[in-house]
């Protein structure tokens, strides 16, 4: 009876210490690699649209003006009837892969710092418009315009951890990220003698505040999991998008040094 008590109690002992021994190691100061994959969104500004607003010369040499009801037309002076599509529909795509790879230091267990660099992935945004009656019959083409636009870059964050158990700890990050978009916006028109604006392509820069809380795990000795929620600030409006911000969800894999 002492005998199973006694090797049940040594048995036990050694399991808490080798416990012991991978949460200290894992929380242990020094570097630490990682790798995240998930699922990145981009909230687009629907009511912004897409801009600038082009002018089309439809078949017939006629001038066409893309406008919004709720939004004023400049004067079109020409010497032809004048036709305007209107907005029928806006379609947004603002999910796509996400990943980032991170280099990180660990403090202390309750303190840690992280360099990343983010792929939030491409986000987009169509609208198709329907040519109002003119002035005269014609047969008039359906427009369509959009643009895609793609964020990555570097950030820099502080990371606070609060052990909960022996392997698991809860987190919150704060930190700026480098956002680099490359936007590019297209003009369509379903006719093939129509005169449309070439595509535009553009790259902008912002600096926005970026927050995120998840949860880690410590599986093995130097190795940790990460499940993760991250949202930037919003990115500034230009001259074809409005204002966005990036969520991210993703599942990461550390590793220390």
């Amino acid at each position: 009876m002492r005998g199973g008590m006694f090797r049940c109690a040594a048995a036990s002992a050694l399991v808490v210490i080798s416990l012991s021994c991978e949460i200290s190691e894992a929380a242990d100061p020094g570097f630490y690699v990682g790798a995240a994959a998930g699922r990145g969104e981009q909230k687009i500004d629907m009511a912004a649209g897409v801009g600038p607003m082009p002018t089309i010369d439809p078949p017939g040499g006629f001038i066409g003006v893309i406008g919004d009801p709720s939004r004023p037309l400049p004067p079109i002076f020409n010497p032809g009837p004048v036709f305007i599509a209107l907005e029928q529909e806006s379609v947004a795509d603002e999910t796509d892969a996400a990943w980032n790879v991170a280099l990180g230091y660990r403090v202390n267990k309750f303190l840690a710092a992280e360099l990343a660099y983010v792929d939030s992935g491409e986000a987009s945004l169509v609208e198709h418009y329907r040519p109002a009656d003119g002035p005269v019959p014609l047969t008039l083409p359906e427009i369509t315009r959009g643009y895609t636009v793609s964020s990555r870059g570097p950030a820099l964050s502080v990371l606070g951890s609060w052990p909960v158990h022996e392997k698991w700890e809860l987190f919150v990050r704060g930190g700026v990220m480098f956002v680099e978009q490359e936007v590019e916006m297209r003009t369509q028109v379903d006719s093939g003698t129509a005169i449309v604006p070439a595509p535009i392509e553009r790259d902008f820069s912002n600096e926005v505040a970026t927050v995120g809380a998840g949860v880690q795990w410590s599986f093995l000795p130097r190795w940790t999991a990460r499940l993760e929620y991250q949202r930037t600030d919003d990115l500034k409006a230009n001259e074809i998008t409005g204002e966005s911000r990036i969520d991210q969800a993703a599942l990461s894999v550390l590793f220390g040094l």
